[in-house]
C-alpha cells in the first residue's frame, strides 16, 4: 500500500533563474578579476580569477543538471532525473580540484621568479567590485537552494561564498605587498588560497558522493515520521524505516503491524492516514507502506533507523 505525490517544488522556475544568474555573475566577475589580474600582475589575483573561471564553468554544468532534473518520470527513469544535480556538484568539486593544481604551479613559478606588482590602487578596487558581486550572488544562490532544497545550487553557493573569503583573503595580501614591497607575499597567498579551495573542495565531493549513494534524510525529517508512526491510530508497531534524497525529490518507506485480524479495506484506511499526517508536514515526500500483520514476539515491537543501524557520523 503506498502513496505517490509528484514532486512539484513551489516555483517550478526559480532555480532555473538562480541558475541562469549564477552564469551571467560568474562572466562578470571573472572579467574584473581578469582584469585586476592585467592591471596589477598579481599572482594572487590570477588565482582568484582561476577559481572564478571555475565558477563560470560549474554555471554552466549546474544549469545543464537543473534541466535535467527537471525531467518527469519516464520508463526508463521511474524515480525521475533528480539526482543529475549531485553530478553537477561533483564536477564542481573536481574542477576546485584542477583550479587549485593550477595556482600551485603558477605560484610556485612566482617564488622562482618575483615579480614587482603594478596599479595596485586600481587593481585592489576592481577586485573589491568583483568581491561584492560575487557575495551578493551567493548569499541570493543560498536563499533559493534552501527554498528549493536544491544541492546543486547550495554546492555552488558554497563555492561562491568561499571564493568570497579567499578573495578578500588575496585583496589584503595585494596591499600588504604594494604597501611593504615584500614581492614574495603574493605568491603565498596564492598557495594559501590552493589550500582552501580543496578544503572545499574534498567537502563538496564527500557530500556529493554521499547523496549520490542515497544518504537518509535529516534527523529532523525522519523524527516528523517517527512520530506519526508512533502516534498513528491503528499502528500497533514499525520497523524498516528507510528514506533517502534525490536532489530536491524525498523517498520514505517503511513496513508498520496491525491487527491481523483488519480486512484490506480497513487496513488501507490506516496506511492512508499515517500517508496524509506524514505528508502534512512534508508535503512532496513520497510514501511507500507495507503492511504486516501483529505478531506478539515476532512483529510487535518498534524499531527505528538508529535502533537497527546505530548511531553514525554523518558525511560532513
Amino acid at each position: 500500500m503506498s502513496a505517490e505525490q509528484t514532486v512539484v517544488p513551489n516555483g517550478a522556475g526559480t532555480p532555473l533563474r538562480a541558475a541562469w544568474l549564477s552564469l551571467v555573475g560568474a562572466v562578470v566577475i571573472l572579467v574584473f578579476k581578469g582584469l585586476a589580474y592585467l592591471l596589477t600582475g598579481s599572482i594572487g589575483f590570477l588565482s582568484d580569477a582561476a577559481e572564478s573561471l571555475v565558477n563560470l564553468v560549474a554555471a554552466g554544468v549546474l544549469l545543464l543538471a537543473l534541466n535535467v532534473s527537471r525531467a518527469p518520470p519516464d520508463y526508463e527513469h521511474p524515480y525521475g532525473h533528480t539526482k543529475a544535480e549531485y553530478l553537477s556538484a561533483v564536477l564542481e568539486a573536481a574542477l576546485i580540484m584542477v583550479a587549485a593544481g593550477i595556482i600551485t604551479w603558477t605560484a610556485v613559478q612566482r617564488i622562482l621568479e618575483p615579480q614587482a606588482l603594478e596599479n595596485v590602487r586600481l587593481g585592489v578596487t576592481v577586485a573589491l567590485i568583483a568581491t561584492a558581486v560575487n557575495g551578493a550572488l551567493a548569499w541570493h544562490l543560498f536563499r533559493v537552494s534552501k527554498r528549493e532544497r536544491s544541492v546543486a545550487l547550495e554546492a555552488n553557493a558554497s563555492h561562491l561564498l568561499t571564493d568570497v573569503y579567499t578573495s578578500l583573503g588575496v585583496i589584503a595580501a595585494v596591499v600588504l605587498v604594494g604597501v611593504t614591497g615584500w614581492q614574495l607575499l603574493d605568491p603565498l597567498i596564492a598557495l594559501a588560497v590552493a589550500a582552501n579551495i580543496v578544503r572545499v573542495g574534498v567537502s563538496v565531493m564527500r557530500r556529493s558522493v554521499s547523496n549520490l549513494l542515497d544518504q537518509r534524510l535529516p534527523d529532523a525529517e525522519e523524527a516528523i515520521i517517527l512520530a506519526v508512526l508512533e502516534n498513528a491510530p491503528g499502528v500497533k508497531g514499525f520497523h524498516r524505516l528507510r528514506t533517502r534524497r534525490s536532489g530536491r525529490a524525498r523517498f520514505a518507506e517503511v513496513d508498520v503491524f496491525v491487527d491481523p485480524d483488519m480486512s484490506v479495506a480497513e487496513a488501507h484506511t490506516v496506511v492512508a492516514r499515517v500517508e496524509d499526517q506524514i505528508h502534512a508536514e512534508l508535503a512532496d515526500l513520497v510514501t511507500t507502506v507495507h503492511v504486516e500483520p501483529f505478531v506478539a514476539g515476532v512483529r510487535d515491537r518498534s524499531t527505528s533507523p538508529r535502533e537497527e543501524f546505530g548511531e553514525h557520523e554523518p558525511a560532513k
